[in-house]
């Protein structure tokens, strides 16, 4: 069976989004990816030693993020594993939902009003709307 890939990456709007992941994979009986993309590149331009650093860590972040969300998963009977990348997020998602022949992508977007956040509401649904078609896969996106 194919799984369900949940693209998260802490914070309030990444809870709901991985509750709605766990719910998607316990109703249809398939295991539930936990994916963390991570992309030192907004630090801008640094020398390589910085960049190896910094993405060195925030891969440890995202490492414990998604171990975080693998226990809750867990404890609702739903099986799981993790996976964390490094370079352009979406880019990413896409390329790792294609490899693993991904049932269902789920991720999610800001509420009106919230900050900070790397990307508007509608810029989520737009890309969203891009996987599904390019990929084919079904998104579902979490606000």
């Amino acid at each position: 069976m194919r799984p369900i890939v949940c693209a998260t990456r802490g914070g309030e709007v990444s809870r709901r989004t991985q509750q709605r992941a766990v719910a998607l994979a316990k109703e249809r009986g398939v295991e539930l990816v936990f994916l963390c993309v991570v992309d030192p590149s907004f630090a801008g331009p640094v020398d390589k030693a910085l960049t190896a650093t910094l993405a060195d860590e925030l891969e440890r972040l995202g490492r414990a993020l998604l171990s975080i969300a693998q226990a809750r998963a867990r404890e609702q009977g739903v099986a799981t594993r993790t996976v964390v990348l490094s370079g352009p997020v979406w880019q990413n998602v896409e390329e790792y939902v294609r490899q693993v022949d991904a049932d269902a992508l789920v991720i999610g977007a800001p509420r009106a009003g919230s900050t900070p956040r790397a990307f508007g509401s509608g810029d989520v649904h737009r890309l969203a709307e891009t996987i599904q078609e390019t990929a084919g896969v079904e998104v579902v996106v979490v606000t």
